[in-house]
């Protein structure tokens, strides 16, 4: 397949302004990140050659001439375009396109972070809530020594924020998957009427993770036994990919929910209800997502 000069050239110009808003302001991708991935996945499904020379210039460009965070987004953003345009060639589902793409911008994501930290251009999560716990103790010490506030607030406070801290990874995926599905929904309506075919979504109660996530799961949960607390790189990536694959098997558990409310025809709101508990006990519908990969429970439903 050739290079088409003109699209690339088109689309080239289109990400080296949308790299300059976010080097000039990183906030912006906010509002850019449901669109982003349209140009790179238009030139990719025209033409594979145009794409490879565009995200090199684009790459290169970033790399030299804008901030670390900048290039960062930047580059995820190609990384997403090529797998989603990659994924369309295989005629992926849409489900399997949210599963991947959430899966590899999760793992992205959590790493570039743990770089940042590293070469301390990021703080990290502890040194943030950290400094939290001290900003409010020196605003309520006055309240203590009156005796307003009880040093028991303060210390149910500073646990509050602990456990905020743990859960600081699982809200980074479940952000991430919300973005992947609102720019699954803007973008491939947008390819569809440049004349590139596209998948439908299926309801959830036919979603099915495939079974190298359950093994990945469970081999990243027994390593996780034996990473000391000292090797700080590897824990991360662990404990991150260990997240990500939680998020999974919780959404596998979701599928078999829904299904169960299918086949035995709940009320829609008993139904309502069960979901609002399935995401208050998440352990437990995570559980239920790897049973049902195991011993593919919903073959077990019967009407």
């Amino acid at each position: 397949m050739k290079i088409d000069f003109l699209k690339t050239g088109i689309i080239t110009l289109i990400l080296l302004l949308m790299t300059l808003l976010i080097h000039t302001a990183p906030g912006v991708i906010i509002l850019l990140a449901p669109f982003s991935l349209i140009p790179g996945v238009y030139l990719y499904m025209k033409s594979k050659p145009s794409f490879y020379v565009m995200a090199g210039i684009v790459t290169l460009i970033s790399m030299i001439f804008t901030s670390i965070v900048a290039f960062q987004i930047v580059l995820a953003i190609l990384v997403m375009s090529y797998v989603l345009g990659y994924l369309l060639t295989q005629r992926a589902s849409r489900e399997a396109m949210l599963f991947i793409m959430t899966t590899l911008l999760s793992m992205y994501t959590l790493i570039s972070v743990i770089f940042l930290q590293l070469a301390d251009l990021a703080p990290t999560t502890k040194t943030w809530f950290s400094d939290l716990k001290n900003t409010y103790f020196t605003l309520v010490k006055s309240e203590i020594e009156a005796g307003n506030v009880t040093k028991e607030n303060v210390a149910l406070f500073n646990t509050a924020l602990d456990a905020m801290q743990i859960q600081v990874p699982g809200l980074i995926v479940f952000n991430l998957f919300l973005l992947i599905l609102l720019t699954l929904v803007i973008t491939l309506p947008i390819l569809r009427s440049f004349k590139i075919a596209t998948p439908n979504f299926r309801p959830l109660y036919f979603w099915n993770m495939p079974k190298m996530a359950l093994y990945l799961y469970f081999i990243v949960s027994i390593i996780s036994w034996f990473v000391a607390p000292e090797d700080v790189v590897l824990l991360g990536i662990v404990l991150n990919l260990k997240y990500v694959l939680e998020w999974i098997m919780f959404i596998q558990g979701l599928s078999l929910l829904s299904f169960f409310l299918k086949v035995k025809r709940i009320p829609t709101v008993f139904g309502v209800l069960l979901f609002i508990m399935a995401f208050l006990m998440a352990p437990v519908t995570q559980l239920f997502g790897v049973l049902d990969l195991i011993f593919r429970m919903k073959t077990k439903i019967k009407p």
